[in-house]
């Protein structure tokens, strides 16, 4: 079992959730005493592959060419998205409130070649000034439904990648977004209520999706099974979450992708 965890230790981590998931020493401890993918997912590698090749697929259809633009990773963990954005050619900083995690992802950033800024920062602080208003994309993968406990904080959150974004730029969440107990993260809210709020910070909704079947997560998440099995078990929970928009609501992971106003809108006073 990854980092020496028992099912049960797993399974009472996902009860707790609140005060564990939202704290830098969780993903410290996951950076320190994980491995590979499982260091910011689940338990199996060989299910994270195949989560982390769709989550970039998704990432690369919906944001097309990144050469040359600036884009900001929040909530970046160990940097697996930063390094692939740096690949293909954006300018690419990762924020993590983990100091631990973020030091394993510059060193596997510089490791593999790529120039990546990384720094320690919490999306419920408001950004740098420095930061504010210089990104063309703002991602967050992950981030928010942990990050934040109530609607409240989503707003804070939400302001604060607002104003990393030049006028024009795009915002992208690949969110596992749910109202509900059992698939929540820590955040529970419905997908139409993240748009409601975004559009009223003055973001326009260009697309939205899911991806990740929540009956191949559960069954092939938590225990490592052979890629033989994994690999086409993947496979077709994303191929019957393509059927239909209606299936996304059998998704794990909803894609909300919105576009900042052109002109930059009048200070807002964070809530």
């Amino acid at each position: 079992m990854s980092g020496g965890r028992t099912l049960r230790q797993l399974v009472t981590d996902r009860m707790v959730k609140h005060g564990l998931y939202d704290r830098p020493e969780y993903w410290d401890m996951k950076a320190t005493q994980y491995h590979g993918l499982a260091r910011s997912n689940w338990p199996s590698n060989v299910y994270n592959e195949q989560l982390h090749v769709r989550q970039m697929q998704v990432i690369d259809e919906l944001l097309g060419d990144v050469s040359g633009l600036r884009v900001a990773d929040v909530g970046c963990g160990t940097g697996r998205t930063s390094q692939h954005l740096a690949r293909r050619g954006a300018e690419v900083v990762g924020l993590d409130f983990s100091p631990r995690a973020i030091e394993a992802a510059a060193r596997e950033a510089r490791d593999a070649g790529l120039e990546v800024a990384f720094q320690c920062a919490d999306v419920l602080q408001s950004p740098d000034e420095t930061r504010q208003g210089q990104f063309d994309i703002v991602l967050s993968l992950g981030c928010l439904t942990l990050a934040c406990a109530d609607e409240a904080a989503f707003e804070r959150a939400l302001a604060h990648l607002v104003a990393l974004l030049r006028p024009g730029g795009r915002l992208l969440f690949v969110e596992p977004i749910h109202a509900s107990r059992l698939l929540g993260r820590i955040l529970r809210m419905t997908v139409d209520e993240w748009i409601r709020r975004c559009e009223q910070r003055g973001l326009r909704l260009e697309t939205r999706g899911g991806l990740l079947f929540v009956p191949a997560r559960y069954a092939l998440a938590f225990v490592s099974m052979p890629l033989a099995i994994v690999a086409p078990a993947f496979r077709a929970g994303e191929w019957v979450l393509s059927l239909s928009p209606v299936l996304e609501r059998l998704s794990d992971y909803k894609w909300l992708l919105f576009r900042a106003a052109d002109r930059a809108p009048e200070s807002r006073r964070d809530p």
